[in-house]
Order: structure tokens, then C-alpha cells, then sequence
């Protein structure tokens, strides 16, 4: 008889000892002993004591070791059904340590990333305001307009939107940057029309000059 029943093994001695074959009977007891129906709980192991007490060879009359018998298949349930609440709750309690233990962690990890974002970010603010920017950066800022490490838009197109520190030395820079080749373009167009007047000069000292040699001609 396999033992795969808390009363298995129980039952593999008492039933032989009452005059009862055990392959035959013990099914009907754990049959019993697994109902979970309380309500006819009392009748119905009463009716299976009748039933084993008449089939017994050797203690059919024996009314006390019926009552024995009906003792210990009682007790050994409620142990057994205690024993089972107990080991549900506390696997219960496992479960529910190790979820909240879990849940620590993903939170203690949230935390974690959300401080290292706030701590990049800061040190991204702090790097581009105008009083901590390198000079070749700055420089780069002046010749192009934006800065070279995002080559982002000279204006967001948003209005009315305030500057940040960034905005503003990328503006003034970017002025500064207008200002300086417009200057320059003044100055070539100013340098080309002094070489054209010069030239014009030129030609008319020269043509004057050729006048003046042709009077002398006739008058010879």
C-alpha cells in the first residue's frame, strides 16, 4: 500500500490489529478523512466505525477499541488540518516578505536613478552657463552661432518663452558673430570702391595728360 496519506501508515498497523484487511478499509477511512464537509463530519465517522466494527473478524463486540479507533482518527485530522493552516499562513508570509522585499529594492533602485538624472542635469546647467564655458567654446558659439556638441537651432520657435543662460550667451554670441562679418563685408565694399575711385583718378590724370600733349602738338 503506497503511503501518499498522513494516515497511511497509521492505518497499515491499527487495521490488522482490529481483524480488518488494510488495502481493503483504508481507502474508506481516508476517504473520510479527506471530506471537508464539518457539518457531517460526526455521522459520518460514525457510520464508517458500524461499517468497519461489522467487518472486523476479531473485534466486532469490542466497543472500546472502536472508540480508540475513533479517537485517534479524529485527533489525527484536527492535527493534520492544524498543521496545514500553519504551514499556508506561514508560506503565505514568505511570499509576502519576499514581494515586499522586491518592492524595496525596485523602489530603493527608482530612487537611486531618479537622483543620478537630477544630479546630470545639474552639472549640464552648470556647465553651460556663460561664467563656465571654456573659451574655445565660447569661440565655437561666436563663429557658428550654436554650440558644436548638439548643433541644435539658433531659436526654439517657441514665443514669448523665457531664456535660460544657455539661450541668452548663444544669442549674444551669435550677435557678436552677425556683427563681426557684417563689419567685414563693410570693409571689403569700402576698400573696392576706394580702388575704383583710384582707379578712375587714374585714368583721368591720364587722360588729361594726353590732352595737354596734343595741345603742345598744334601749337608746334
Amino acid at each position: 500500500m503506497s503511503e501518499d496519506h498522513y494516515l497511511d501508515s497509521y492505518l497499515s498497523e491499527i487495521l490488522p490489529s482490529l481483524g480488518l484487511d488494510a488495502e481493503t478499509y483504508a481507502p474508506y477511512v481516508t476517504g473520510y478523512a479527506n471530506d471537508d464537509d464539518d457539518e457531517d463530519s460526526d455521522d459520518s465517522l460514525d457510520e464508517l466505525i458500524e461499517l468497519l466494527r461489522a467487518s472486523s473478524e476479531t473485534h466486532g463486540e469490542d466497543e472500546a477499541v472502536w472508540k480508540d479507533f475513533r479517537r485517534e482518527i479524529v485527533q489525527r485530522r484536527k492535527d493534520f488540518v492544524s498543521g496545514e493552516s500553519a504551514r499556508k499562513e506561514l508560506e503565505a508570509l514568505e511570499i509576502q516578505e519576499a514581494t515586499n522585499e522586491q518592492l524595496q529594492q525596485e523602489i530603493k533602485l527608482a530612487q537611486q536613478n531618479a537622483l543620478e538624472v537630477e544630479e546630470r542635469k545639474a552639472k549640464e546647467l552648470a556647465a553651460n552657463k556663460v561664467e563656465n564655458m571654456s573659451h574655445d567654446k565660447i569661440a565655437m558659439m561666436a563663429k557658428y552661432g550654436y554650440e558644436d556638441d548638439d548643433g541644435g537651432a539658433e531659436d526654439d520657435g517657441e514665443p514669448g518663452k523665457p531664456m535660460t543662460n544657455k539661450e541668452h550667451a548663444a544669442a549674444v554670441s551669435m550677435q557678436n558673430a552677425k556683427s563681426q562679418r557684417s563689419s567685414q563685408k563693410q570693409t571689403k565694399k569700402e576698400a573696392q570702391q576706394e580702388t575704383a575711385k583710384a582707379k578712375a583718378d587714374k585714368n583721368a590724370k591720364k587722360e588729361e595728360r594726353r590732352k595737354k600733349a596734343g595741345k603742345r602738338e598744334r601749337h608746334r
